[in-house]
């Protein structure tokens, strides 16, 4: 059984590189630790590291200790077949394969939660059927995350078919499925697109187990540091110390000339971790 239950005043941010920022694993992290942070967030790719693969984590945890990081946080599959509502059959064992896989893998660097995408329904299909596919995926891959420590984080989205584009979907979904292993990835600019960011976390936040905090001006999916968009962050950082089930923050801003909105705006890593650090006072 879970039993992760955190004070919000211990908890400390998981600093998430924006993947075309990361060429060498070990010099950007190094990088990170030389600033400060403590938590990190991984995902599949790392600059020249593929978590797929048991012995790039394995190098990697060894790196992660040796500099004094924690890989508190992971970002699960998102490209290739990664959506839980997959209902081609054969695309659907790639997709459950390849999780089950890296959540060996991010248990072994450490991780406490696995971030998952849940997927649209398709254009003639009601969203009961695809969240029968949810819930079929969820049964396989939940008693092994369970098993590995990790809590399965269903990210709310925006776009268009997108089940838990509505928080109280999200938030009906996850109550009636009712798993352990199970909880909610609040993500603010998501949600600052859709009902807005407030409104989202006071529903979401009985199931919320991790935060994807990052801005935008209301209009597109910017990832934009706090303060940099137009999101009001004071009401969402004193609902997300209500938050029962949380366990993880995690920073999700760009930052990148890689990144177009975020052209002209990036600033010196010492400043993009201050502004983070602002919400948590």
């Amino acid at each position: 059984m879970l039993t992760f239950k955190t004070d919000f005043r211990t908890l400390e941010l998981a600093y998430f590189l924006w993947s075309d920022t990361v060429t060498d694993f070990e010099a950007a992290f190094a990088q990170l630790a030389q600033a400060g942070v403590r938590n990190v967030v991984v995902n599949v790719k790392r600059g020249n590291f593929d978590f797929s693969l048991r012995r790039d984590a394995e190098q990697a945890r060894r790196i992660l200790d040796r500099l004094g990081l924690a890989a508190t946080g992971c970002h699960g599959l998102c490209n290739g077949p990664c959506l839980l509502t997959e209902d081609d059959p054969p695309t659907r064992a790639l997709m459950l394969s390849g999780h089950l896989n890296f959540m060996e893998h991010a248990s072994l660097l450490g991780c406490r939660t696995y971030v998952l995408h849940i997927g649209c329904h398709a254009e003639q299909e009601s969203s009961a059927a695809a969240w029968d596919r949810v819930r079929a995926a969820l049964d396989q891959l939940a008693p092994r995350a369970e098993a590995l420590g990790l809590l399965l984080a269903l990210e709310n989205g925006f776009t268009p078919g997108y089940l838990g584009r509505s928080a109280q979907e999200l938030l009906d979904f996850v109550t009636d499925y009712a798993d352990p292993a199970v909880g909610i990835c609040y993500d603010s600019g998501h949600a600052h697109l859709m009902e807005g960011a407030v409104p989202a976390l006071a529903t979401l936040a009985p199931e919320v187990v991790t935060v994807h905090l990052h801005d935008n001006a209301g209009t597109s999916d910017d990832h934009l540091l706090p303060g940099q968009g137009t999101l009001d962050w004071p009401p969402v950082m004193a609902l997300l110390r209500t938050c029962p089930r949380l366990v993880n923050l995690e920073t999700e801003a760009a930052n990148s000339e890689g990144w177009a909105p975020s052209r002209g705006r990036v600033v010196p890593l010492e400043e993009a971790l201050a502004a983070y650090q602002r919400l948590l006072r």
